[in-house]
Parts: C-alpha cells; sequence; structure tokens
C-alpha cells in the first residue's frame, strides 16, 4: 500500500507527532525538577500543552512530584509516533506490546532530552554572554536538581566541576540498564 505520496504524508504526521511528544517530555520534566514556570521557554510549554491537560485533570493523578495524567498522554502520544510507520503496512501490534514499547520508548526519549540538556548546559557555561538567556537558564534549572546529589558525594575541585561528567554517564547507565527489559517484556507479550 505504500506509494509515493505516503512517505511525505508520514514525514509530516511524525515530525507533527514527535514535535508533541517533545513538548509533552519537557512539561514532564518540568513538573518533576520544579523548573521557574515564568521563564518564557516554561510558558510556551505550559501554554501548548495545557489545552490537553486541563481537561484531563479534573480527577488530579498525582504520585508525589508525578503526574499520572503527562505520563498517559505522553506515552499515548508515543504510541501514535510508533504506530503511525506501520499503519500504511499490514504489519498489526498487540495492543498490550504497544504501551509498554510505548512507555519505554517515553522513557527513553525523556533520559535522552536530560542527556542533550547537560551536554547544552555545560557547553553554554564557558560562554558567559550567553548565559543569561532564558533557555540557559531553563536548562541549569532541569540539571541543577541531579548535579545537587552528585556535588556533595564528589570532593570540591579547583574550578572545574565533574558532576555533569557523572551525572550523563548516570543517564546512559540508566537507559541501559532500565529500558532493555521494558522492550523485551513487550516482545513476550
Amino acid at each position: 500500500m505504500e506509494n509515493y505520496a505516503s512517505k511525505p504524508i508520514m514525514f509530516i504526521l511524525l515530525t507533527l507527532v514527535s514535535f508533541i511528544q517533545f513538548v509533552f517530555i519537557l512539561r514532564f520534566l518540568f513538573e518533576i525538577m520544579r523548573v521557574n514556570f515564568y521563564n518564557p521557554v516554561s510558558q510556551i510549554i505550559v501554554k501548548i500543552t495545557d489545552p490537553i491537560l486541563k481537561p484531563m485533570r479534573v480527577i488530579p493523578l498525582y504520585i508525589g512530584r508525578v503526574d499520572i495524567i503527562i505520563i498517559l498522554i505522553a506515552t499515548s502520544i508515543t504510541a501514535l509516533k510508533i504506530y503511525i510507520p506501520y499503519s500504511f503496512s499490514s504489519f498489526e501490534f498487540s495492543l498490550n506490546s504497544l504501551v509498554l514499547i510505548s512507555f519505554g520508548k517515553f522513557l527513553d526519549e525523556a533520559l535522552t532530552i536530560l542527556w542533550w540538556s547537560v551536554i547544552i548546559g555545560a557547553v553554554g557555561s564557558w560562554f558567559m554572554s550567553y548565559t543569561k538567556h532564558p533557555l540557559f537558564s531553563l536548562i541549569d534549572e532541569l540539571c541543577e536538581p541531579l548535579y545537587i546529589p552528585i556535588r556533595r558525594i564528589l570532593p570540591a575541585t579547583a574550578g572545574i566541576d565533574f558532576s555533569p561528567i557523572i551525572l550523563l554517564v548516570f543517564i546512559n547507565l540508566t537507559q541501559m540498564i532500565l529500558i532493555p527489559p521494558i522492550f523485551h517484556l513487550a516482545r513476550i507479550l
């Protein structure tokens, strides 16, 4: 069923769905890390996600700082992102496998966004003129709660902060340990 018109349509759909997924993952990370919601970048994310989140928050579902509604929406959007390329073919998913794969992919992409935030924050810290930009202050607020426990353990060094390097290793280890069992479980179902 794949023809010359289906690839551009699939590309546009995947791009839109990926953008929406990225925005919801950012909203999830912003709420967990308690970033400043008066930041202009945070306000853009809130304005994009609120029309979908507000009607769904009739019954608040929180576990500590974790908003379960955002996780459910982001997992659903991830499922749509996974399903779109296969919708033009005869490949079929079981619903259980699709939900598990989507949740695993959601966690993987959230950790990847954190990984890139650490990289951007570390590179941005080398340039003093850019540290006043709202994006860099947002990245600092996103990563700082993760740096604090590492800085407590590491001894103080003269001018070199090793906490981003340790955090990058920890994020990669988390992805290697946490994500494959989820995908393996989805394959069994």
